[in-house]
């Protein structure tokens, strides 16, 4: 039964997959996929693995699995890095793999204020194959038996090079960025007649970092508001969260609203941040539901960062400050 739910899905989301991006609710602990101006930006190298299950409880396997690393390069005054990322849906008759490499520029004004630029160049493999699910021709109308010789097969792939661009500054406390994705509005044919152009996203991304002080005058925590904007052909979003840091711990909450500004869901985060390594569980609650109301029941995220220290000739570099997870 769930096998002949993923096609009613697929059915569906074979129109409107290819126009949108993947979302991750956990935005600077995927820096790289943000924006790629944030390549380099640590003092230490990093490494970042991100795991994100959709919709788990209804219709099998959506997920989507993120693995990054970048660091700084003094001869090239700025950042690569390296990510590769694999979406599957419907069980995996859907499925999305791209690898990205990154460059950022990073130029300091003063000791406080720097600006990143940055370029991402992808190769991306789409494809669809629905081996796997039952189809409504295999099912005899009488019997309900399935025939497996009688199926119909959708398998198709395109591979294709895709470009974002982004920029991103701070200074003392304040950050903010901005990145546009596929530049060149790649065009898919999976087989349909509609070219499936994938439409421009835009996002601007930005917050600052309020500090608390103890008696002693040292932070005690901070807390971090934010703001999040996305466009892409006739969807936009527009996200507001905060961040509470204390000690090892780490709590958000990020609200999503569309154009309308109507509430479509929440994310509740929680972390555990070390000098080294940090790892971060946050859950997203559905509220708009689009007539899928008791069908859908939410998305896990996981994330775990992990820094190397390496031999940095940088002098008087000071960090962005925007979240860490």
């Amino acid at each position: 039964m769930k096998r002949f739910s993923s096609l009613i899905i697929l059915l569906f989301v074979v129109q409107h997959v290819f126009s949108q991006d993947v979302e991750f609710s956990q935005y600077y602990a995927n820096v790289l996929y943000l924006n790629p101006a944030f390549a380099g930006s640590e003092n230490m190298s990093r490494v970042s693995l991100n795991y994100r299950a959709q919709l788990p409880s209804s219709f099998g396997d959506y997920s989507t699995y993120s693995a990054s690393y970048d660091q700084y390069f003094e001869g090239l005054n700025g950042g690569l890095g390296f990510q590769i990322m694999n979406d599957r849906q419907a069980q995996g008759a859907i499925n999305d793999l791209n690898i990205n490499l990154i460059y950022a520029y990073h130029i300091k004004f003063r000791r406080l204020w720097s600006m990143n630029f940055g370029i991402k160049a992808g190769y991306n493999i789409k494809s669809i194959h629905s081996g796997n699910l039952v189809l409504p021709d295999m099912i005899d109308e009488n019997t309900l038996d399935i025939d497996q010789n009688n199926q119909t097969l959708i398998d198709n792939q395109i591979n294709y090079f895709d470009f974002s661009a982004g920029f991103l500054s701070w200074f003392k406390d304040y950050y903010v960025g901005v990145s546009i994705d596929h530049l060149t509005k790649p065009i898919l044919s999976l087989g349909s007649d509609d070219p499936g152009v994938i439409n421009t996203k835009y996002t601007l991304h930005g917050g600052m970092e309020i500090p608390f002080f103890n008696s002693m005058g040292r932070t005690d925590m901070t807390l971090s508001p934010n703001i999040l904007v996305q466009l892409q052909g006739g969807s936009s979003k527009y996200n507001l969260g905060i961040y509470l840091n204390k000690n090892l711990l780490t709590t958000g909450i990020w609200l999503k609203t569309n154009s309308q500004f109507n509430l479509t869901g929440a994310v509740l985060m929680l972390g555990i941040i070390g000098d080294y390594s940090t790892f971060a569980y946050s859950y997203d609650i559905p509220f708009y539901l689009n007539g899928f109301n008791g069908i859908i029941s939410g998305s896990h995220e996981v994330t775990f960062l992990y820094k190397f220290k390496y031999k940095n000739t940088r002098k008087k570099y000071k960090a962005i400050k925007c979240p860490k997870i």
